[in-house]
């Protein structure tokens, strides 16, 4: 009997380490899969950025760049505005925002099936925790002012504006107007300078009638000094500097040799040709500006779809939304650059999620420029406008030809 317990003593507290072992590797595991979904979290927040921006034509530099360099090339072009850019980009930024939120949940563990079948207690009160905060959040937001108010409502007016301008399958209010006097920018401009005039506070009758309120002035919405202060001037000079150097790269007749050093190309199939398109830039983009890579590969891009005979937008459109595509990197875009900052990502973590997400976007390019595209861009002829480039340009090397002879 002595000899008994002297054993059950002896094994209990080897129970209790094995209990306490166990319970240390249950929070360490757990700490590790804390530290994946933040992960998750934050490369979704940098991705998710790049990818919208894709969607409207001003939401990224690329894309105001394409705009600039197709006025410059080819000036009788106008399939590329605000509505036909949305009709085409938003589709392809949802579906690409789906399938990149399929492939994070999947490597950071929120689609794990073994975490299906763990108890749901300590996510329902995580949520109520998190339920609770962001209910007392909005509610320190307080109510509507004026003054934001009226500025949703400016907005989404010139979002209607934007997309009703031209939206090609109806008449759009543009064509009340002589033909190429009303573009976008001329809607967003006339926004701008009504901001300037409407008053901030919501007006009172009492004013013209208060004398001594009649030397109070109700401020704008907008003035000069913000614009001064926030307007990002250095875009719109690396915009201007993008749209220089193309005329440069036609005038001086750059893009004409370019477009000859790439005859070996012209006789592969367009739909390999975005491809390799869409993977240089891809590649090229991780390590420089996409403003700049845009700059440098548009030109050369519409070059080559001209010797190919086919429609430069079919080349040049996936070629601009791909440059904004740039997941790998830290220095890729200023988003990721925020994202790498919190010292949580690892530089392989980035490129383990980001080289999966770039073959993502490409294969959903490919599949839009080839379906829905076709239709948006009129991309299934070689058009007029692409015709007379090439004529205008063949007619000004013979000159040039002629007078050095």
């Amino acid at each position: 009997m002595s000899c008994f317990i002297s054993d059950d003593s002896s094994s209990h507290p080897q129970k209790l380490e094995t209990e306490a072992n166990f319970t240390t590797g249950q929070q360490r595991k757990e700490k590790e899969n804390q530290k994946r979904l933040w992960k998750g979290f934050l490369v979704c927040i940098p991705y998710a950025a790049s990818i919208g921006g894709t969607a409207t034509l001003t939401g990224t530099a690329p894309n105001l760049l394409l705009l600039g360099q197709l006025k410059t090339y080819f000036p009788g072009c106008n399939m590329v505005n605000f509505a036909s850019w949305f009709m085409f980009c938003c589709p392809v930024a949802i579906l690409f925002l789906f399938a990149g939120w399929l492939w994070i949940a999947f490597l950071y563990g929120g689609l794990n099936p073994r975490s299906w079948t763990r108890k749901k207690a300590n996510n329902t009160e995580s949520q109520a925790r998190v339920r609770a905060r962001i209910k007392n959040d909005y509610k320190n937001l307080g109510p509507l002012t004026f003054a934001e108010c009226a500025v949703l409502v400016f907005f989404a007016f010139f979002v209607a504006l934007l997309l009703t301008r031209d939206p090609k399958f109806i008449p759009g209010w543009a064509s009340i107007f002589p033909k190429g006097y009303v573009s976008d920018a001329v809607t967003g401009m006339t926004f701008v300078l009504v901001l300037c005039f409407f008053p901030s506070q919501k007006p009172s009758l009492k004013w013209w009638f208060d004398p001594k309120a009649s030397g109070k002035m109700n401020p704008p919405l907008l003035n000069w000094k913000k614009i001064q202060k926030d307007l990002p001037w250095n875009v719109v000079l690396l915009l201007g500097g993008g749209f220089a150097i193309a005329k440069g790269c036609e005038a001086s007749g750059l893009s004409i040799w370019i477009g000859n050093q790439l005859q070996p190309m012209v006789t592969i199939k367009p739909t390999t040709a975005i491809i390799l398109i869409c993977l240089l830039i891809s590649c090229f983009t991780e390590f420089a500006s996409n403003t700049a890579t845009i700059v440098i590969m548009l030109p050369i891009v519409a070059e080559l779809a001209l010797h190919m005979r086919v429609n430069p937008l079919y080349l040049m459109v996936p070629a601009t939304v791909v440059g904004s595509y740039a997941f790998m990197l830290p220095i890729s875009t200023p988003p990721n650059s925020i994202a790498f900052a919190t010292g949580n990502l690892r530089v392989i973590d980035m490129v383990k999620s980001g080289f999966i997400m770039n073959l993502l976007g490409i294969f959903l390019l490919l599949l839009a420029i080839n379906t829905w595209g076709l239709y948006v861009f009129e991309l299934s002829t070689y058009p007029d406008w692409a015709r007379i480039h090439t004529q205008d340009a063949q007619n000004g090397t013979m000159i040039s030809l002629n007078g050095t002879i």
